[in-house]
């Protein structure tokens, strides 16, 4: 049963992958889509954000209707609109098109996020989940390894358009292992050494009022707007700032998946060992917005590879520990799926906002990549203080407890 549970979890972290490279396949072509469909840098970051439109209004229902679908049904659901708004994108003869493909990609996305975490918890028993779950956490980052480094292989041969189809295959090939081993009945679920999960028992209302659960939120939000505004517009940067032609940025730009993963199974352990898990989140929020103040300062070509490292190993910390905690911040064991739907509203937020937002900032200026670093700021600023608000929270909920 271990063994299948393990197999599961690869093919469930592999639809992660290709949704990660479906969404970053945007910023590792940007410069070429731009060129080809004559469109300007705020358009392409509506391309990149446009993805997560469908994330943010599925984040808090689809918990509800996973109770309803099941989750394989869900992940099947999502795959589909992957490989769809794939196709779509790969055929768009205008931006129009295309845009509305990374709709129906998106919708995909903002459901995966719900599905995977739920999976893994119907194999697992509580004191087994760690490394599963840190595991999960590094689709983002193995999804952009693969399309970053793909994209330079692909692009000279394809264009921008074999990208969208070479996500569309994976897409379709995740979609028939997925219908084929993800088996998730009755009995398997009793593995978890849980009950079976009854939807009546989860009430939505009693979710929404645990500031816990909302801070953590918004802290993913930063997280978000951080991770989206580095990888959407990075490439772009180094081209514009340091001179390199796209290949060169994109394979610079992959090496901070490389901090990224390392970090992240790092992080797996350390949470086995740390007990106090709120001050760890503070000091990985801490860290987080001193990056994002540095993100568009290093233009020096021999100081990018070490940094993005560096920036990778930081941007990895957060996640595990955000997962890791929220179910404590729950009001009750019923409204754990509440508490992950505010926290996935939250990223798609951050995340939709930063490509716009920093777009329109640089563009705005003509072109100097340093007035981005305020916006950075700013969120990095309030990702600090609701953390440091989080941890009054949780010592509060302590003191009542006892």
């Amino acid at each position: 049963m271990k063994n299948k549970a393990w197999l599961i979890t690869i093919i469930v972290f592999l639809a992660g992958v290709v949704f990660s490279a479906g969404n970053y396949k945007v910023p590792a072509t940007m410069v070429v889509v731009m060129e080809d469909m004559h469109t300007s840098m705020t358009m392409g970051g509506w391309l990149m954000s446009l993805g997560i439109v469908a994330g943010i209004i599925l984040a808090l229902p689809a918990g509800g209707i996973m109770t309803k679908t099941g989750p394989k049904k869900m992940g099947l659901f999502s795959l589909a609109c992957a490989l769809a708004g794939n196709v779509i994108g790969g055929l768009a003869p205008n931006f129009s098109v295309l845009m509305f493909g990374r709709l129906i990609e998106g919708i995909g996305f903002g459901l995966i996020g719900v599905v995977a975490p739920a999976i893994i918890a119907m194999l697992f028993p509580p004191e087994k989940r760690g490394l599963p779950m840190a595991v999960w956490t590094l689709w983002i980052g193995v999804g952009l390894l693969f399309i970053f480094t793909a994209t330079n292989a692909v692009l000279p041969a394809f264009g921008w358009r074999g990208v969208w189809w070479l996500v569309a295959i994976l897409a379709a090939i995740d979609l028939v292992l997925f219908t084929i081993f993800v088996q998730l009945p009755e009995s398997e679920a009793e593995i978890s050494g849980q009950e079976k999960f009854k939807p009546e028992q989860v009430s939505v209302i009693e979710g929404f009022k645990s500031p816990g659960s909302w801070l953590l939120g918004i802290i993913f939000g930063c997280y978000a707007f951080a991770v989206q505004s580095l990888i959407t517009y990075i490439p772009t940067f180094m081209v514009q700032e340091a001179g390199m032609d796209v290949t060169t940025a994109n394979m610079y730009s992959s090496v901070l998946t490389f901090g990224m993963i390392g970090g992240g199974i790092t992080m797996g352990f350390v949470l086995s060992i740390v007990k106090k898990r709120t001050r760890l989140l503070l000091f990985s929020m801490l860290l987080t917005a001193i990056f994002m103040y540095l993100t568009f300062k290093v233009t020096v070509p021999g100081m990018i590879m070490p940094f993005m490292i560096a920036i990778g190993l930081v941007y990895s910390m957060l996640p595990p520990v955000i997962f890791t905690v929220a179910p404590d911040f729950a009001i009750s064991p019923a409204t754990i799926g509440v508490t992950m739907g505010i926290i996935i509203l939250g990223q798609n937020l951050g995340g939709f906002v930063a490509p716009i937002l920093i777009g329109a900032v640089v563009e705005g200026s003509g072109g100097a990549w340093n007035t981005a670093t305020v916006p950075l700021l700013v969120v990095g600023i309030v990702g600090m203080i609701s953390a440091i608000l989080l941890s009054m929270v949780n010592k509060k909920k302590t003191v009542d407890n006892k």
